[in-house]
Order: structure tokens, then C-alpha cells, then sequence
């Protein structure tokens, strides 16, 4: 028969294995944007507010000189537990000078409108290392993106994203999926209207270097396809590239990435190795987010 101070030991051991269980907190992601191109799960606590200038470039053809960039104003508020909204303007630079089947094209202009609404619907445990969220972000533009011609168009970026500690405090895996149907005008017959779409799957993972410093590395594959649904492929491509995050101070960050395409493929070149008709040799991104407090 088990003593009374057997008895009492083993209610001590009990409470001590609970009160640690409860104390235990679950590793988490940064909510920084720590991996490039590749975003988060996090959306912040209720009532954050912040602002993010993201600026991504994209550069080089087969020939001639060609660079691209693209601005984003973002405001985003987090209104209520795992809910993120956010308002944007866009502007946009091209430079395309002597680039085949490319009309040359020197502007700066005004580029639309977009509104976003992100969920994440997993949350993190301590038997689960991994989070969901899903995200929609209807845009309206005025400039085609690739040779810089006026188009208006249409489209709708559907987001899923995963992310996982894999060691606490220090090494994290990021993971996106995007699919965007666009409807938009022919730039060279603006009378017509086309359909399209694009796919982008990436995967990244970050090391913090340092309280303020991230590294790590991403690799993205694009697709492009000629119809709504991704069933007529135009091309696709690969890009790997290095990432980095400073954080500035503890309400400032900047997140930068290069990318130069390592593979490739048109179905208007299939004999070349790279992708430069759909694409560009090389994207870049240049982010300062600021939270407000």
C-alpha cells in the first residue's frame, strides 16, 4: 500500500508536470517579413497598424535595356484575432529601350488600386510546429507590367501560406502558393479584351543572425498561362537568390532579396534555357515596413 508521503509526492509531481505544461509557450514565426518574396502567417495583434513601402524591380531581356519597377503604399490593421486588412496604391517605373518585339518606353506612372483581406486558420502548438493562413487581394491597374504600356486591368491574387519553427529563437521555413486570374486590355489594341493568369509557389527558409539580423534564402517558381484557368501555359521560371532582414528599430524593418532566374522555359522559345519572353533575368525587392504604436 503506497504511503501518505508516497501519495503526497506523487500529487506534487502532478501539479509541478501541469503548472509546466501551462507555462510552456509555443515557438513562433517572427511576424517581420523575414523570408523575401515569401510571406508570413503572422497578422498581428488587434488594433496594430502599419505602413510598408515595397518596391519590386525586375531587369533584363534577351536584348536592348529593360528595368522595371513596381511601388507599393500599403496600410494594413489587424481589426480582430488571425483577421489582417489592408488598402494600396501602386506606381510603376519602366525603362525598355531596344528590346525585340518591346515598343521603347520611359515612364513613371500611376498604377492602380488594391484591397486585401488575410485569415490565418491554423494556429500554431506545442504539437503542431506548423501555421495556415489564407489571404484574397482583388486589384485594379493601369499599367500592363511587362512592356509598360497603358492596359487597364483586373485581377485577384488567391494566398495560401505556411510557415514552421524548425529550431526555436533561430531557424524558420516559410512556404506560399498564389494563384492570380486577370482580365485585362491588349496593349497593343486596347479594344480587346484578354484573359490570364499566373501562378507562383515559393519557399524560403530565414537564420537570425542577430536580435536585428536575418538571413537565409528562397527559391520561387512562376508560371504564366494564357487563359483564366492554368491550363495553357505560356512559360515558367525559376528564381533562387539570398534574403535579408534589418531590423531598423523595433517599429522599422527592411527586407531585401535578389533573385536572378536560374531556369526557364517559353513555349514561344522551348529551344532556349531561359524563360525571357513571360520573364526577366533577374527580381529584386527592396521593403521598409513601419508599425505604428
Amino acid at each position: 500500500m503506497p504511503t501518505v508521503a508516497t501519495a503526497r509526492l506523487a500529487c506534487i509531481v502532478v501539479v509541478v508536470a501541469l503548472a509546466s505544461e501551462a507555462a510552456a509557450t509555443v515557438p513562433e514565426v517572427p511576424g517581420d517579413d523575414i523570408f523575401g518574396f515569401t510571406t508570413p502567417t503572422d497578422v498581428g495583434n488587434p488594433g496594430d497598424t502599419g505602413f510598408v513601402n515595397e518596391n519590386d524591380g525586375r531587369a533584363g531581356k534577351r536584348g536592348g535595356a529593360y528595368r522595371t519597377l513596381n511601388a507599393k503604399y500599403e496600410l494594413g490593421h489587424t481589426p480582430a484575432p488571425d483577421w489582417w486588412v489592408a488598402v494600396s496604391l501602386y506606381a510603376s517605373h519602366h525603362r525598355v529601350r531596344d528590346v525585340p518585339a518591346f515598343a521603347d518606353v520611359s515612364r513613371v506612372a500611376f498604377d492602380g488600386l488594391s484591397f486585401e483581406i488575410e485569415h490565418r486558420i491554423v494556429k500554431r502548438t506545442l504539437s503542431n510546429p506548423f501555421a495556415v493562413a489564407v489571404s484574397l487581394e482583388p486589384r485594379w491597374g493601369l499599367i500592363d507590367s511587362v512592356p509598360g504600356l497603358t492596359a487597364h486591368f483586373v485581377n485577384a491574387a488567391f494566398k495560401l501560406f505556411v510557415d514552421a519553427v524548425v529550431v526555436p529563437e533561430r531557424l524558420f521555413w516559410g512556404f506560399n502558393a498564389i494563384w492570380a486570374p486577370q482580365r485585362a486590355e491588349d496593349p497593343t489594341d486596347r479594344s480587346r479584351w484578354l484573359s490570364s493568369s499566373g501562378i507562383l509557389v515559393s519557399t524560403a527558409i530565414a537564420y537570425r543572425w542577430s536580435p536585428k539580423l536575418f538571413l537565409g534564402a528562397e527559391a520561387r517558381y512562376l508560371a504564366s498561362f494564357s487563359a483564366i484557368l492554368p491550363t495553357q501555359e505560356g512559360g515558367h521560371a525559376v528564381y533562387v537568390g539570398p534574403t535579408l532582414l534589418w531590423k531598423i528599430t523595433d517599429t522599422v524593418a527592411f527586407n531585401t532579396t535578389f533573385q536572378p532566374q536560374i531556369a526557364g522555359r517559353s513555349t514561344g522559345n522551348p529551344q532556349r534555357r531561359l524563360d525571357l519572353d513571360n520573364f526577366e533575368k533577374a527580381q529584386f525587392r527592396a521593403k521598409l515596413s513601419i508599425a505604428f504604436q
